[in-house]
């Protein structure tokens, strides 16, 4: 009929709507992994999916490509994100602690035995192993000179393992040991003229040394490690501080000077981190005596950069911080839950 309109007929077919959850679990991967920490540990309580996936293995090594870099000031030694405490106490009170400050997790370890003298402490993972291990070495009389070692493997042992005394050469005063390609390191001497590198291999269980060069002042030498590169530091000197770096692991030839620092006057130098532009993040001790009973460290941070000999420093919260440090990247999936451990 003419002047009919025909009406159309209603759309009765179901509407789609998407949400969160129809989104592929690689997409929400890569999306949270580029969000600050603060804004990850709020998506961790959206859902368990969510909170199942920010703490899988693969979140973590993703967040870890694109995550800044954080500076940690503490006592002892620090390893894939755990970090290693002990109160060093010389009673019955000696606590030994491991702990994930990203997940608020902590793991007593068992008392060590009781020690007469000073000791130490190092952490280190190795990875052939997948295993964790704590290192301890002491002294049981002010004058003796061979260090004594025990062993603790988290997860596996039910109390320290005793190493004995392996005939090492006496270490320098030092309150940790340094880790690197699976070895535990610290510096020894036979006497005034025999220096060297003495080494404990983790997944061995085996010491070893090898002789510090010639051309290398030892009026104190200090070992440490900066990307994943051993460093000795020459002398304690504040005018000119030097330090060599053995670019090659094991090779001797390969010992280079790397950095010469000059009229700093900040304290002993601590390299931290070679950062992509070049510069050297470094930390400054310098010791003050107040009085006979009372006195204090202070911490500088400032970049060095190795063309121009040039030091800047940065501005950080907490002058009088006392210890180590170490640079690194906060960890989500812990260790501690692939141990098993209760913590």
């Amino acid at each position: 009929m003419r002047g009919t309109k025909r009406k159309a007929a209603p759309n009765t077919a179901a509407v789609s709507v998407a949400t969160i959850s129809d989104v592929p679990n690689p997409i929400v991967c890569d999306i949270l992994s580029r969000l600050p920490l603060n804004s990850i540990f709020t998506c961790k309580r959206v859902s368990k999916a969510w909170r199942d996936l920010i703490l899988d293995p693969h979140f973590e090594r993703l967040h870890l490509s694109r995550s800044p870099l954080s500076l940690f000031f503490f006592r002892n030694a620090s390893c894939n994100g755990l970090i290693l405490l002990s109160n060093r106490s010389l009673f019955d009170d000696s606590r030994v602690i491991v702990c994930n400050p990203l997940r608020a997790q902590h793991f007593i370890l068992p008392k060590p035995h009781k020690i007469v003298t000073f000791f130490g402490f190092g952490f280190g993972h190795s990875p052939a192993t997948d295993q964790y291990k704590v290192l301890s070495f002491y002294k049981h009389t002010p004058n003796t000179s061979i260090l004594g070692f025990d062993i603790y493997t988290i997860g596996i042992d039910d109390n320290w393992r005793s190493i004995g005394f392996p005939g090492q050469p006496t270490t320098v005063f030092t309150s940790q040991l340094v880790f690197l390609n699976g070895a535990f390191h610290w510096i020894g001497f036979e006497n005034e003229n025999s220096w060297f590198i003495c080494y404990f291999d983790i997944k061995k269980e085996q010491f070893g040394s090898f002789p510090l060069p010639s051309h290398i002042g030892i009026d104190f030498p200090y070992l440490g490690v900066v990307d994943n590169w051993l460093y000795i530091q020459e002398d304690y000197s504040l005018d000119v501080q030097k330090l060599w770096v053995m670019k090659d692991y094991g090779d001797l030839s390969s010992w280079t000077l790397e950095w010469v620092i000059e009229g700093a006057r900040l304290g002993t130098a601590t390299p931290l981190k070679m950062l992509k532009d070049g510069t050297l993040l470094m930390m400054f001790n310098k010791w003050f005596s107040i009085s006979s009973v009372k006195s204090f460290t202070k911490i500088t941070l400032a970049l060095y950069n190795p063309q121009t000999r040039v030091l800047k420093k940065i501005k950080h919260c907490g002058n009088s911080l006392w210890g180590a440090s170490v640079v690194d990247v906060p960890r989500f999936f812990s260790p501690m839950d692939a141990l098993k451990l209760q913590c």
